[in-house]
């Protein structure tokens, strides 16, 4: 049987780049079966072009209107819950999709039914779809190039983000098969919805690298996170600093989130394909026993 896909896109104030990003998934060489649409209460045209692209799209697509602003950890939870089909692919505003990043990451997950998340490559480009300059991405102990990671890391990619420290992936550069969301979902609220993801699929199922740049990821000021475009003034320091004391009272701190994690892993009872992952959570728990 065909394995189906499910995109789930968040929107918030996009219209700029929006329109751009849908075109890029109804070019690609294998549709998806249903597109998610989660807007967090726009107040430009956002809506309305999501509307309108839904109307001609040739596929189904749903368009949900947050009555109030939720976040967007929140908004992506609510895209990833209404998602019906095998795979969910997780989608920003304002990128570009390479034509063939569905068939490329469908063949993936095809080829091996144990592995349960599928990363890729990426580049950047600003505003005006001109590439983006900025130090190249490096991967695992050895910082190496993506086309230069060897097999047995692409194979076993968590090495890739876990090493020589554990690191952030965007969503918009993975997919994960539907039925982890029982361990997926809820997703903890004091980190990207994107970490999340990749933190807890890790241990229970195999991922899989694609070393081809699938998305060219756009960095502009509108960012959710702009921590590569803000300048590093007293200002910025200091908004960073009360960000960080207001998550730690609400305690959405980091020890918090591989507690989290860990807790979720346990209480799951699925068995785990990479338990050597859980003693690097542990360094962040610290003292968390039930694993």
């Amino acid at each position: 049987m065909k394995t189906t896909v499910s995109i789930a896109m968040c929107t918030y104030n996009g219209e700029r780049f929006l329109r751009q990003q849908l075109e890029s998934l109804l070019n690609q060489t294998c549709k998806p079966d249903e597109i998610i649409i989660c807007d967090d209460a726009s107040s430009d045209n956002t809506v309305a072009i999501a509307q309108e692209f839904a109307q001609q799209a040739g596929v189904t697509v749903h368009v949900h209107i947050n009555a109030q602003n939720l976040g967007y950890i929140k908004n992506f939870e609510q895209a990833i819950r209404l998602c019906t089909q095998d795979l969910i692919f997780l989608c920003d505003q304002d990128d570009l999709w390479q034509s063939t990043k569905i068939e490329q990451m469908v063949a993936a997950f095809d080829a091996e039914p144990c592995v349960g998340l599928v990363l890729h490559d990426f580049c950047r480009i600003d505003g005006l779809n001109q590439p983006y300059i900025s130090p190249e991405e490096t991967y695992g102990p050895q910082q190496l190039s993506s086309k230069q990671l060897p097999q047995e890391i692409k194979e076993n990619s968590i090495k890739v983000f876990m090493e020589p420290y554990p690191r952030a992936w965007c969503g918009c550069m993975m997919a994960y098969r539907r039925s982890f969301n029982d361990v997926v979902l809820p997703i903890f609220p004091g980190k990207g919805h994107d970490d999340w993801i990749l933190k807890i699929l890790a241990p229970i199922t195999e991922t899989r690298f694609l070393t081809d740049q699938l998305v060219h990821y756009r960095m502009h000021h509108q960012n959710t996170n702009r921590r590569d475009l803000d300048k590093r003034t007293l200002g910025y320091l200091l908004g960073r600093f009360v960000k960080k004391v207001t998550l730690a009272i609400k305690g959405h701190t980091k020890r918090n989130f591989y507690r989290q994690i860990t807790r979720k892993l346990y209480e799951s009872r699925r068995p785990l394909q990479h338990p050597e992952l859980l003693s690097i959570y542990k360094k962040y728990v610290r003292g968390f026993s039930k694993v």
